[in-house]
């Protein structure tokens, strides 16, 4: 009697550890079959077009991973010049921009070339959203040379829903302060 329960501990414990082995095996080898398929070759384009969309989805959504890379758009804004110690809009350098289409937005950046002929003033150029009435925060920059000169501003935040952005400038002296080009950066996922 004693040999049968011991030879049931011996049986037992064996299937035990074979199970064990089994469900640690699987899910290794489910992780390690993910990991190289989707971290390895199926990342280049030849491999990546042997699978199809369809595919690839299922194995990144499994694996955790997407194969999105960053896309960038630019919305021109306009030129133009200015020549007063308050912000005054820039005519025509304006563009209506609807938040939604872009979705999962990155980073959003205002960028705006601006010359100052005289280069004795300082000439300050900035985004405002005219439809909800106020500026883009962090969108504000200033430039004191001849120029042209490239300005880039903070990450600002686009508001939600279709919007007109205007350009806005103003210069330390009333000189005349040019706006050669200006346009809204956008990167998304």
């Amino acid at each position: 009697m004693k040999t049968k329960v011991v030879k049931r501990y011996v049986i037992g414990g064996l299937l035990l550890i074979i199970t064990n082995l089994v469900v640690l095996d699987y899910f290794f080898i489910k992780n390690y079959i993910n990991e190289q398929y989707v971290l390895g070759e199926a990342t280049t384009a030849a491999t990546a077009a042997k699978c199809p969309a369809g595919c690839l989805t299922a194995i990144n959504k499994l694996a955790g991973t997407t194969t999105a890379t960053a896309k960038e758009y630019f919305v021109p804004l306009g030129t133009g010049t200015n020549t007063t110690s308050d912000w005054a809009d820039v005519t025509g350098a304006s563009a209506t921009v609807d938040s939604a289409q872009y979705p999962r937005i990155k980073k959003v950046i205002f960028e705006a070339t601006v010359a100052v002929p005289t280069g004795n003033q300082v000439a300050y150029v900035r985004l405002f959203n005219k439809t909800d009435g106020h500026p883009v925060w962090f969108s504000e920059m200033s430039m004191n040379t001849t120029g042209p000169t490239l300005l880039t501003s903070q990450s600002v935040t686009l508001d939600k829903g279709s919007k007109l952005y205007q350009v806005q400038m103003k210069t330390q002296l009333q000189s005349p302060a040019t706006l050669n080009q200006s346009r809204i950066h956008i990167t998304t996922y």
